[in-house]
């Protein structure tokens, strides 16, 4: 009796064991991801974590379009946008594969 349960008790484990590693190795075989981030100083937009191509849309807060840019390289962008001082702006990027959203407030 006590055989029986010492290999049952051997099983669970086993198959406890490739259940995990069925569900974790997905998770650590992609490669890690950066969270995009915007920020605006000195009329400088600077992009980080975006790549490709793709197009900026600037939008004031209550949805007026005030300028698109078609942009040919997004990694590590640093552009110069004249933005009226203290107000709120949303920020569109669209990118071949995603579309990110960023709100800025200009000093």
């Amino acid at each position: 009796m006590l055989k029986k349960l010492v290999v049952f008790l051997f099983l669970i484990s086993a198959f406890n064991l490739l259940e995990a590693h069925n569900i974790l190795t997905p998770l650590f075989s992609q490669p890690l991801q950066i969270n995009p981030k915007a920020a605006y100083q000195n009329q400088q937009l600077v992009l980080t974590g975006l790549s490709g191509s793709g197009k900026l849309e600037v939008y004031s807060i209550i949805g007026n379009k005030i300028k698109e840019i078609n942009i040919q390289e997004l990694d590590n962008l640093k552009l110069y946008l004249e933005l009226d001082a203290k107000k709120m702006f949303v920020l569109r990027i669209t990118s071949s594969t995603d579309i990110h959203t960023f709100k800025i407030i200009t000093p």
